[in-house]
């Protein structure tokens, strides 16, 4: 064999050495990705798809991936791009954050006698669209335990009373109609819940109401 078909031969040997160990490394971070897409909790798998479906299908997904010792939340875009928390929008960042805390109260209220479920004035970024879709969750949630929704804008309520016909909205000490007692602020406040019992009361020992807030409540059907 002459000298230039014996290089020939080493550099097509290492060559096809080398593609091997590249599909080895590949098929095993492969693997790796579906036994973590397969083996994701339930309370991942629940967030996933509720972000999907607060942000309009603009994501289709959440997912994680290594980062040195531990591994970081990526949203997958419907065109299959993936972005940090950090690189999204405002917005965008709000509706991540809310599927994550629905996520964690359904997995919380299975094992436990679940408490209310708060959150204030976090639809501010959303367009009419997306509040629909955040006000379908809090309805679905409702039927777990007590979901109080504070906001200072008349418009969140209108939006909530069309999506849950049951919803009942108060301002100050007016309620419309009949929604169980709970704690009033001086703003806008919003409360989609099961019928408040001693149990489930969001006014606390000694409190009192300070001033207007509208609030409303979802009793589920």
């Amino acid at each position: 064999m002459s000298k230039g078909a014996r290089f020939s031969w080493k550099i097509e040997d290492k060559a096809f050495r080398y593609f091997r160990l590249r599909a080895g490394i590949v098929a095993a971070e492969q693997a790796l990705r579906l036994y973590r897409d397969r083996h994701r909790s339930s309370m991942m798998l629940r967030a996933s798809a509720t972000f999907q479906v607060i942000s309009r299908g603009a994501y289709r997904g959440l997912a994680t991936q290594p980062d040195k010792d531990t591994e970081v939340l990526i949203g997958i875009g419907a065109d299959g791009s993936s972005s940090l928390a950090q690189e999204m929008s405002k917005g965008t960042r709000f509706q991540l954050y809310l599927a994550l805390r629905a996520a964690g109260y359904h997995e919380f209220a299975q094992s436990r006698t679940p408490v209310p479920f708060i959150t204030d004035d976090i639809m501010e970024t959303f367009d009419d669209f997306r509040a629909v879709e955040a006000f379908r969750l809090f309805a679905d949630m409702a039927k777990v335990g007590q979901v109080i929704y504070l906001t200072h804008h008349q418009h969140p309520c209108d939006i909530a009373r069309r999506v849950c016909p049951n919803a009942h909205t108060r301002v100050g000490g007016a309620t419309r109609p009949g929604t169980p007692s709970c704690v009033s602020r001086r703003s806008p406040r919003a409360a989609l819940s099961r019928p408040a019992g001693p149990e489930t009361s969001t006014r606390q020992p000694g409190s009192a109401p300070k001033g207007p807030r509208p609030s409303y409540e979802l009793h589920p059907s």
